[in-house]
């Protein structure tokens, strides 16, 4: 695999990405990054296997391939590199060569294949809302969810649609948050819970 692309774009991708990085786990995978230029799209992911996180940079593909990054040493490299073109390259033993103006990094890449890929999610059946009214009902209801993982159901969100009317409700046992909104569209009805790890990132 070989990419060439800015700093600015690199940098903003795995920012984006990085916070769906665990800090602890027992699968080395799982603390990378993929690079993903197998198809003509530059993806970064990030995958902790509750939260996953993937994000589409400019760039441009010299080579495809796939790869996985440690993300710490990755994002470190990234934030050290002038602001130059950016070449990522493949090389043997699974070794990977970042290149940037006068500076070049030689880190341990592992094959992309081992990742664990975002599910593929069908998107036929959704609702439409805006991007504001979204962040205001999280910001007024993601106060009052539980911290402790002893009540998986509390440690999230439920929004429940039913005709024009979407409710969101979260509680720790201690108190209650209810948000109705009003859509613009009917829809059939619906329960989901969204975890709140996802709804605050």
């Amino acid at each position: 695999m070989k990419i060439i692309c800015t700093k600015q774009n690199l940098a903003k991708g795995v920012s984006i990405v990085s916070k769906a990085v665990p800090s602890k786990t027992t699968m080395p995978i799982l603390e990378c990054i993929l690079i993903d230029a197998s198809t003509d799209v530059i993806k970064l992911t990030a995958n902790d296997m509750e939260l996953g996180i993937e994000t589409s940079i400019d760039g441009e593909i010299i080579e495809r391939g796939i790869l996985a990054l440690n993300a710490k040493i990755f994002a470190e490299i990234v934030r050290k590199l002038p602001d130059n073109e950016i070449i990522i390259d493949t090389q043997g033993d699974n070794q990977a060569l970042i290149t940037g103006g006068k500076a070049k990094f030689k880190i341990a890449s592992l094959p992309g294949d081992e990742f664990s890929y975002l599910p593929n999610i069908e998107k036929d059946d959704f609702i439409t809302l805006s991007e504001f009214t979204l962040k205001e009902v999280i910001r007024q209801t993601i106060f009052s969810i539980a911290d402790s993982d002893t009540n998986k159901m509390m440690t999230g969100e439920l929004f429940e649609i039913e005709d024009n009317i979407l409710k969101v409700v979260s509680l720790d046992g201690h108190r209650i948050s209810i948000r109705k909104i009003e859509l613009k569209d009917s829809y059939a009805p619906k329960k989901v819970i969204v975890p709140g790890k996802t709804l605050q990132e």
